[in-house]
């Protein structure tokens, strides 16, 4: 009988969802494509202050609003057509389903919901930023992610019936998301893709990856959707970064610097391939650095063939849960990031047939070639 319940409130929200999509893009087509809509969420307030140092200085609420808001100003002045909406613009609660609701009900083009980051005492402290873009949780420290942004449900009434018998304490909600996947995926990871890469720049530059997660405040939006998570108040360096107003406006020009390219890609409908963007399914949380590694490939004078798995700013060691199992692990310096290969192979028919097998298992992945100990184009 329950599980009957939960299966009729699945496919009731399924067509509800389908009902906003398809009003959606019908809107879009009349009006042609524009970005002329944004929603930014500052995350938690009022009674639920988020993440809170020790020392109760820095509260996530107040350090999410300040970046939100200055966000929001940069906007507005480079492009005054645009409309720049606010889910919170004061120190007050809002229920997460409110939050899409806002974003749904003003037909907006992009959803950017902003964060900050935490850990468990007994964990070590990470610093640097990740996005995360709507989709099953992929690890358990994703997970954790999502238990912690989603447990504000607690605080709200009937959150059980509101989000279709969702509890965050359950892991079988997770298969929940499954079903919900955003429509508006590859947007998603495109605009991810662009704030990563604009908040390496960033007072806070370690670079955490995208992510995908069940998260609540994503899953019933009806346009690209992202939430990022600015950095650890649990971590001294993050800390004194979001506690300081400079610092913060610093975090909220990264993010107008990725709104700006993402808005000449979405206006141009320019080509972006999807295939050099990499989401991590992460790890436990660990101290992260963005060093190129001791152990990056010794160069070799001949030329061979390789696929290239993923690319992230960690040192992942041989045998890391990252590689699925997988042996014969190459490993290339690029600026800030290390290319993992998997295989040696003498030509690139060989490795084209073990492409197929290699993207079940990595996402994205494809062949290159490398020479003289470095990944070149082929």
């Amino acid at each position: 009988m329950l599980r009957s319940m939960r299966a009729s409130r699945i496919i009731n929200a399924l067509l509800t969802l389908i009902l906003l999509l398809f009003s959606h893009s019908l809107a879009a087509q009349q009006q042609g494509v524009t970005l002329k809509t944004v929603v930014i969420d500052a995350g938690h307030g009022g009674k639920d202050p988020g993440a809170v140092s020790l020392d109760n200085k820095v509260k996530e609420k107040d350090v999410v609003l300040d970046i939100a808001l200055t966000l929001g100003d940069k906007i507005k002045k480079a492009y005054p057509n645009i409309n720049v909406i606010y889910t919170r613009k004061s120190d007050v609660y809002v229920e997460l389903n409110e939050r899409s609701n806002i974003a749904n009900k003003n037909h907006a083009d992009l959803f950017i919901s902003i964060h900050c980051n935490s850990v468990p005492k007994k964990s070590k402290a990470p610093s640097g930023c990740e996005t995360f873009i709507m989709g099953a949780n992929k690890s358990a420290s994703n997970m954790e992610v999502c238990k912690i942004e989603n447990s504000v449900v607690l605080l709200e009434e009937d959150y059980s019936t509101k989000y279709q018998g969702y509890d965050p304490n359950d892991p079988e909600s997770a298969i929940f998301f499954n079903l919900m996947q955003n429509a508006f995926f590859e947007q998603s990871l495109i605009f991810a893709d662009l704030c990563q890469k604009n908040l390496r720049k960033s007072p806070i530059p370690t670079n955490r990856g995208i992510k995908q997660g069940g998260l609540l405040v994503l899953w019933r939006t009806t346009m690209p959707s992202v939430l990022v998570e600015l950095g650890f108040i649990t971590n001294a360096s993050d800390r004194n970064v979001l506690g300081t107003k400079s610092k913060r406006g610093e975090l909220a020009s990264a993010l107008f610097n990725a709104f700006e390219q993402f808005k000449n890609q979405y206006e141009g409908q320019i080509e972006v391939d999807l295939s050099s963007i990499t989401i991590q399914e992460g790890s436990e949380y660990e101290e992260e650095s963005n060093e190129a590694p001791a152990t990056v490939s010794k160069p070799v004078n001949d030329a061979y063939y390789a696929v290239q798995i993923f690319a992230v700013s960690k040192n992942l060691k041989d045998g890391a849960a990252e590689f699925k199992g997988e042996k014969n692990i190459g490993r290339f310096s690029s600026g800030s990031l290390i290319k993992y290969t998997v295989g040696h192979y003498d030509t690139e028919a060989q490795a084209n047939k073990q492409l197929p097998a290699l993207q079940k298992k990595f996402k994205g992945a494809f062949v290159v070639k490398i020479e003289g100990g470095k990944i070149v184009k082929k």
